[in-house]
């Protein structure tokens, strides 16, 4: 379905943060309404390329790097942001529209990629490789696409079922609009699967390779379509034979646009974007309802009723985390429920960020999207015509779910609730092999410390587990923790190895070492005796690796290294033993047929069989403490080197090299 929407005028904020944090106090972020959700960055529209609007929204997590990214449609393509610091993100470049510019954009990950599509004229489907971006060292970029897919032209929507690895585009211009097959397996090479036409066009849908709680169609690919006055469930496990399994709508539907499954699979939560304004003469406006659906049988499926809200906002894309709905309400903005009660057909909001507060009119502005499933926990939302909200829910979470073990054998989390839950809460731990919990019961909102013992028993590596918090109607709240057991473990030396012989005629000596995983930095000393009394070189390094800047002269050397980490400084390395000599070249060469005496105390004497051009004398630091050009062609020269210190000297003419001893 399409609108002709006429652009509202766009929100004059009166604080513009392009990295800037902003806590919720008092129910306000600034100039923000809020209620536990903290502003930590807003980018303007302006800040990344992105034309008109924003629309749709995803994220993605660089399996290489970690990195968070968002991925944000816009009007005139696709934007790309880095999240590492979400307080300072960085806009790294735009991929630009297929085609031509659209308000409507869509936008969804398979593996390392990200597929896109556009109401655009003749957009189809772009791919673009997603791990480009951790390559971006001078920002901001104009991508390429990677490749493309022209089975259709425009479409509304698109899911992907990462199971089949099939991708459902909706509202093309193909199969009277709806359900378009595209087998994605291949991530680069698109190909069509197969349709559905039978029940007319489809706005979005929610594709699942079914392991929920009805067993009679456990392991098909279903489809759960939202056809503007139905949902209909699809059965697309052979995509040229797609049909219909049933569908279900209820009284005076206005536009059912999209919606999302609870994380047991049975319910599933729909918004409906014309039910806010789509009534009659002289009635009351509805405030923002959230439909409800049994779906225990897939092919008996029942209504269960709404939730309604305070705010007259127009509902549109809503997600589900755990027990919560994240649904983006236009001008009302992110508003967070919980759904732990959901079998007694009860939502309760538990938090929101208004993104759009000059009010709650039941227009096409403010907030289109939001994305919740970043493992750092923050949100990321559209706001159409502002720009990019980063957010941080703080109804309930750990002040620090990422912890370094440094021996410990037992730690406290520090949870904080700030909303009504479902009380009371039993508390327990998964995914963390034999550690033990606390036995602890939360009755009310507040701050706990949570005990985790037993941890020395963790290899070194980082152990993810879950924090349950789990109601007496079994359905639990998860709270990710992620723990890197660490200890700073000491490197193994590579080069130069023991007892290794390298030429004084090198102009560099490159050391390397073992990589330690944990290491924040190392720190390498070179010295000229074993003791380390006497130290040459001394460097912190954050690689596995360091050239020295300087020549050594002739003579014996140790090195050695140490890792550091969040744990402190580890040991030293035992020492390696290098020596410095002349290799390939005698103490005396054929250029230089005779030098005396050595030792030497003033005068030294040189004979060569061709004509001496530099005489270059080098301490024992591999400074240059002597040098003579002589002033005329001459196969003899003396130098006098009375004024030296006494010591080992390397006194270099042409090819020739020796070593002398001053007394």
């Amino acid at each position: 379905m399409k609108y002709n929407i006429g652009l509202t005028f766009a929100l004059l904020l009166t604080e513009v943060f392009t990295s800037a944090q902003t806590p919720c106090v008092n129910g306000m972020a600034g100039n923000y309404p809020c209620n536990q959700v903290d502003l930590l960055a807003y980018v303007p529209l302006s800040a990344i390329g992105s034309g008109n609007n924003t629309n749709d929204i995803w994220g993605w997590v660089s399996p290489a790097s970690g990195k968070e990214y968002a991925l944000i449609g816009c009007s005139n393509g696709t934007a790309f942001m880095d999240l590492s610091d979400p307080v300072a993100p960085i806009y790294l470049g735009i991929l630009q529209t297929h085609t031509v510019n659209s308000l409507w954009r869509d936008v969804e990950t398979f593996g390392n990629y990200c597929y896109i599509v556009s109401e655009a004229d003749n957009h189809g489907l772009q791919v673009f490789d997603l791990t480009q971006l951790d390559n971006v060292t001078n920002p901001p970029l104009n991508f390429s696409e990677t490749a493309h897919y022209n089975g259709f032209g425009h479409c509304h929507t698109l899911t992907i079922d990462p199971i089949s690895g099939l991708l459902i585009a909706s509202g093309t211009n193909t199969y009277s609009g709806g359900l378009h097959l595209v087998n994605i397996s291949n991530p680069l090479v698109p190909t069509l699967a197969g349709g559905f036409a039978q029940d007319g066009y489809t706005h979005d849908c929610y594709a699942w390779t079914y392991d929920g709680p009805d067993n009679s169609v456990q392991g098909k690919q279903l489809v759960f379509a939202c056809n503007e006055d139905e949902l209909t469930v699809v059965d697309c496990t052979d995509p040229l034979d797609c049909f219909e399994v049933s569908h279900v709508s209820y009284e005076n539907p206005g536009y059912i646009h999209q919606g999302w499954f609870s994380k047991n699979g049975r319910y599933f939560f729909v918004n409906d974007e014309l039910d806010e304004t789509a009534l009659g003469e002289n009635q009351e406006p509805y405030g923002t309802r959230t439909h409800l659906f049994d779906f225990l049988n897939v092919e008996s499926l029942v209504y269960m009723g709404y939730y309604e809200g305070t705010s007259t906002a127009i509902d549109h894309n809503l997600y589900v985390k755990d027990q919560f709905i994240y649904e983006s309400n236009y001008r009302s903005g992110v508003r967070i429920l919980d759904a732990i009660k959901i079998q007694e057909e009860i939502l309760s909001e538990v938090a929101f960020f208004d993104l759009y507060p000059l009010n709650d009119f039941a227009q096409y502005s403010g907030t289109w999207s939001n994305y919740p499933y970043l493992p750092s926990g923050i949100n990321i939302a559209t706001s159409m015509y502002d720009g990019i909200f980063i957010l941080k829910p703080t109804f309930l979470y750990l002040e620090d779910n990422a912890i370094t073990l440094c021996g410990e054998d037992q730690i406290y989390l520090t949870l904080n609730i700030n909303s009504l839950l479902s009380f009371p809460l039993n508390v327990n731990i998964s995914g963390l092999q034999s550690t033990v919990i606390e036995d602890i019961t939360i009755n009310a909102a507040g701050q706990y410390q949570i005990g985790l013992s037993n941890l020395s028993q963790l290899t070194q590596g980082t152990h993810n587990g879950t924090l349950l918090l789990t109601a007496e109607s079994g359905e639990s709240y998860e709270l990710p923790v992620s723990i890197y057991s660490n200890s700073t473990s000491s490197p193994s030396l590579n080069a130069p190895f023991n007892n290794e012989i390298l030429n004084v005629n090198n102009p560099s000596l490159a050391f390397n070492w073992s990589n330690v995983n944990g290491t924040t930095s190392y720190t390498i000393q070179v010295a000229s005796d074993a003791a380390f009394n006497t130290i040459i070189d001394e460097q912190i390094v954050t690689s596995n690796s360091y050239t020295l800047s300087v020549n050594l002269p002739l003579g014996e050397y140790w090195w050695r290294v140490r890792s550091s980490s969040e744990c402190g400084d580890g040991a030293w390395t035992q020492a390696n033993l290098f020596s410095v000599e002349v290799v390939g070249v005698a103490e005396w060469s054929e250029a230089i047929t005779r030098f005396y005496p050595n030792p030497v105390t003033d005068i030294l004497f040189m004979e060569g069989n061709d004509f001496i051009d530099e005489v270059i004398v080098t301490d024992f630091l591999g400074r240059t403490v002597f040098n003579l050009i002589p002033k005329r062609q001459t196969k003899t020269l003396s130098l006098n080197l009375s004024e030296l210190p006494v010591g080992v000297y390397v006194v270099r003419s042409g090819l020739s090299t020796f070593k002398i001893v001053k007394e």
